[in-house]
């Protein structure tokens, strides 16, 4: 009898090899509205939940920014007092800055985090009015104080229209440390120390009336998630530390978080920097 020589395993090429999914934070949200049909679209990390048309949870399972883990609720301000009479713990997402966000999220370390997630799926299957949203869609009567809107929008009157230009972005921005007025690839920017803050966009790919900011790629995915009808991103700019803003969706206040935002996300990289070529100093 001839014996076999033993043949040692071949390497596969790594490009035969199937990648992996990811595995999808918490499932049985999924499962459970699965009789309507939804399609998901994956955001920076998070996952998405659409019905139809509309946008209506969010599923998000991250390392970082932790206390926004959990199902996130499409929703509205003028809702919010009624749904937490149903979600005792929901709670405004953290990500965006501000105290009170249209987003709503049911945190994953509340002691009712699976009953209220399944209660949220409820109020989906039956077409809740509450949850649910067309992503960019803008209201089409105005509301005083403008209830029902994302923080990351703005009050825009068919009398007055939106007062941001980039004398407004400027002016918020010189009073941040080290600020001062530049130009990036011929167009108005801000700079600190050298260092690009914001500037009008000149690629053609982004829309008139945007305004590119620098932020980090962590913060930069949840501002998209969290406001599509504000903050974008195209083709041209995926690899770079910024996002795109239409400035006419935003206030006064919320361009001084994103600015700050920004401030601190540019000097925090340069004191890395700086500390990193410390280090390969020779002692």
């Amino acid at each position: 009898m001839t014996k076999r020589k033993h043949v040692a395993p071949e390497v596969l090429d790594a490009s035969l090899v199937p990648k992996q999914r990811k595995p999808i934070p918490h499932a049985f949200v999924l499962d459970a509205v699965s009789t309507l049909s939804p399609y998901t679209r994956p955001m920076f990390g998070c996952l998405a939940i659409y019905v139809k048309d509309k946008i209506v949870l969010i599923l998000r399972d991250k390392p970082t920014n932790t206390a926004d883990n959990g199902v996130w609720l499409a929703t509205t301000q003028e809702h919010h007092q009624s749904l937490r009479r149903e979600f005792p713990n929901m709670r405004s997402i953290q990500v965006l800055r501000k105290q009170v966000t249209g987003w709503q999220v049911l945190p994953v370390d509340a002691p009712d985090f699976e009953s209220a997630a399944v209660r949220a799926c409820g109020l989906v299957l039956a077409g809740d009015v509450r949850i649910g949203k067309i992503p960019g869609a803008r209201t089409s009567k105005p509301r005083s104080k403008a209830a029902g809107r994302s923080p990351k929008q703005v009050k825009t009157s068919k009398k007055h229209g939106s007062t941001i230009n980039f004398d407004s972005v400027r002016k918020i921005g010189l009073a941040l440390p080290g600020v001062e007025a530049s130009t990036a690839y011929g167009a108005p920017a801000l700079k600190v120390r050298g260092k690009l803050l914001a500037c009008v966009p000149t690629h053609r790919s982004a829309e008139p009336g945007s305004l590119a900011v620098r932020v980090g790629f962590e913060d930069r995915a949840e501002l998209l998630a969290a406001a599509p009808d504000v903050y974008y991103v195209t083709d041209h700019y995926l690899g770079y530390s910024a996002v795109l803003v239409r400035v006419s969706r935003v206030t006064p206040d919320v361009l001084g978080d994103l600015l700050g935002m920004a401030h601190k996300f540019v000097t925090a990289s340069d004191a890395g920097r700086s500390s990193s070529r410390n280090r390969r100093k020779p002692v």
